[in-house]
């Protein structure tokens, strides 16, 4: 059994993203200091060239670009061999947000519940652009919802380049996650504030998940 220690690298177009002080400008035209940047990844899982699947097991974390070590996985007890797809979501899934509030990086004092009949939001950005019409020209996504038709958790799946696990020993893997993606979609003068379950927040999410990439 060995280790994978996976790191995501937070990023504006290729830059490393700096909460409150960096400004960047997007592709399609605004700039925007980000303020804050949280979500969640849940139900990891590795597929083998052999045919093994590893899932683990009770499988949420929280990503907060705000606190050091919290962009850090660690999954342990993995068979050894050779992976070559990296699946997990984005956001909790429908069963855990209709159980209540929970502990660990699920607890409500984190900041990412909203309440019994909206559940979690799976994705929190904020700061701010010259291009938004708002109060301290502020823009607010905060992702969520679990009911049909405006479920917000998507799949993500991820090429994996021969990713060998090792007989006791520590395998590294990097996965960017380029806000300039999620924003290259928007135009921040039209959409600046999504804070309840929506159609719109269920595109945001489809736009959001297409951030990651393998470094």
């Amino acid at each position: 059994m060995g280790t994978l220690r996976i790191t995501l690298v937070p990023l504006v177009d290729g830059k490393p993203l700096i909460l409150e002080n960096r400004l960047y400008h997007i592709q399609n035209g605004d700039s925007l200091y980000v303020d804050m940047l949280r979500f969640y990844l849940s139900t990891l899982r590795l597929k083998g060239k052999n045919g093994v699947v590893f899932s683990e097991k009770d499988s949420y974390h929280l990503i907060d670009a705000g606190e050091d070590g919290n962009c850090l996985i660690a999954l342990e007890n993995i068979p050894i061999g050779v992976y070559d797809t990296f699946f997990f979501n984005v956001g909790t899934d429908s069963l855990t947000n209709v159980s209540g509030a929970m502990g660990g990086d699920l607890d409500p004092t984190r900041g990412m519940y909203w309440a019994w009949n909206t559940g979690y939001v799976n994705v929190k950005i904020e700061g701010r652009s010259n291009a938004c019409n708002t109060l301290h020209h502020a823009f607010t996504f905060h992702l969520g919802g679990y009911m049909p038709p405006h479920q917000t958790v998507r799949k993500v799946e991820l090429p994996l380049q021969n990713l060998r696990i090792g007989e006791n020993a520590t395998t590294d893997l990097r996965i960017a996650a380029d806000l300039g993606r999620f924003f290259s979609r928007l135009q921040l003068a039209q959409t600046n504030s999504v804070m309840l379950p929506s159609k719109q927040a269920a595109q945001l999410a489809d736009y959001f998940s297409g951030i990651f990439s393998p470094e």
